[in-house]
């Protein structure tokens, strides 16, 4: 019964031992289109991309395009870390190890096991 017997578990009980967790139910709904504002996720950039076309200083119209398609995609990104910012407190790592410390805790339990015991 050692680390490795441990996340032999944690690999195969992962994702049910997440999906009961409600910290990691919420984190995971943040990222859903739940509303108006979330639709401006994707208004924003394609606006940015459409718009920025015609003020790109190129002369060839496939760099243009893949010049707005770069500008999309940073937009993009920065207005789903905006989200994420605002809406969770706790992100899908932090949560993902609180529950893995504690699944380690409870199997230790059940397994008769201590920190301790478990490094020797």
């Amino acid at each position: 019964m050692k680390e490795q017997d441990f996340e032999t578990f944690w690999r195969k009980n992962r994702q049910t031992l997440l999906q009961a967790d409600k910290g990691y139910q919420q984190a995971t709904k943040q990222f859903k289109t739940t509303s108006g504002a979330d639709m401006l996720l994707y208004a924003i950039p394609a606006v940015a991309g459409l718009t920025s076309f015609d003020y790109i200083p190129l002369e060839s119209e496939i760099l243009k395009w893949a010049a707005c398609a770069g500008i999309v995609i940073v937009s993009f990104v920065i207005c789903v870390w905006i989200k994420s910012v605002t809406t969770s407190s706790e992100d899908m790592y932090s949560v993902e190890q609180r529950v893995k410390e504690a699944a380690r805790k409870e199997w230790e339990a059940e397994n008769g096991l201590s920190s301790t015991q478990q490094t020797k």
